[in-house]
């Protein structure tokens, strides 16, 4: 199963990506992150924090459709640190053609929506239908980060999303600086936000629930 974390430009992706492999991994899944962003921040990341409990592999690639499939062991999830889709279309085309599940990472301003609607991903998501084998895009869903606990902000811009036809999570990462700080540190998901949102995958069944520990 491949899992892709995307944005047009950044959204607290490669946070994402750190703490739900992690969240995935303590609830007893098999994890494997993967970068197919040309920064290195997950590498570096998982140096830094002496090794992540998972592995995690470069494939910063247009030809990621075709390499990460056949390495993927039975029942592993991949969790996917895709570049931004503004500047590196052709690797995230190439992830979205074999993902489970896309999560658009975005904050609820009016300047992140509004890179969304521009690029615009939506168009991004469809066109891949047709390079997929059951022509159908992939499911996506949106998690809305760097949120305040009293913004009004959150319930106007989901609204306002999923009126626009799009999935959104109710779990969403709070603006905290246990995980704006997080980047290059070890990190434990337990209790989190990122726990929240492998329950609310699980219990939509964007999750298998037999691989619980």
């Amino acid at each position: 199963m491949i899992i892709a974390h995307i944005s047009p430009r950044s959204a607290g992706k490669t946070t994402s990506v750190g703490w739900q492999a992690h969240a995935l991994h303590e609830r007893g899944y098999p994890t494997l992150a993967i970068e197919a962003d040309h920064s290195r921040q997950l590498a570096e990341w998982d140096a830094c924090a002496g090794g992540f409990p998972f592995p995690v592999q470069q494939q910063a690639t247009p030809m990621f459709h075709k390499n990460v499939p056949p390495m993927l062991a039975p029942g592993q999830i991949a969790v996917v640190d895709c570049g931004h889709a503004e500047d590196h279309r052709a690797i995230v085309t190439s992830v979205l053609r074999v993902t489970d599940v896309a999560i658009l990472n975005t904050a609820p301003t009016p300047s992140d929506i509004d890179r969304i609607e521009r690029l615009p991903l939506r168009a991004l998501i469809d066109d891949v239908a047709a390079l997929r084998p059951d022509g159908e895009p992939p499911q996506t869903w949106v998690l809305l980060n760097r949120t305040t606990h009293s913004s009004v902000a959150v319930k106007q811009f989901r609204t306002y999303l999923r009126d626009a036809g799009w999935n959104v999570f109710s779990a969403t990462i709070p603006h905290l600086q246990t995980y704006a700080q997080s980047m290059l540190q070890p990190v434990t998901a337990r209790g989190s936000a990122y726990d929240e949102l492998v329950t609310e995958m699980r219990d939509r069944g964007l999750l298998p629930k037999e691989n619980l520990a």
